[in-house]
């Protein structure tokens, strides 16, 4: 129970208490690419070092248009608030790299 409350903190409160904005990404990238695609009402991204589902996230205002796609990151719990906040997305847990792993 402990940890729902974990989860439900760091996904909605925490944002929307310390950070409410129109934008959800660190610099304002969201409303760039939001105007960029402002006519397509459905789209598919990719989203490699998703970090959080809202804070500092290059995709939630797409989500919010009714687009999907794939979120990845490392933080293991990054991917856990994923999984609660965008169902309909696939959230992977796993580091991108330029580097072949044998």
């Amino acid at each position: 129970m402990k940890n729902i409350f974990k989860h439900l903190y760091y996904l909605y409160y925490r944002p929307k208490i310390f950070f409410p904005k129109k934008t959800y990404s660190t610099y304002g990238e969201d409303i760039i690419i939001e105007q960029f695609f402002k006519n397509k009402k459905k789209g598919f991204y990719v989203d490699i070092g998703c970090y959080h589902p809202l804070e500092g996230n290059n995709t939630y205002l797409l989500f919010k248009k009714g687009w999907n796609g794939i979120n990845a990151d490392v933080n293991s719990l990054s991917i856990e608030l994923f999984n609660r906040a965008r169902e309909k997305d696939h959230n992977i847990n796993l580091a991108v790299s330029d580097k072949k792993k044998n």
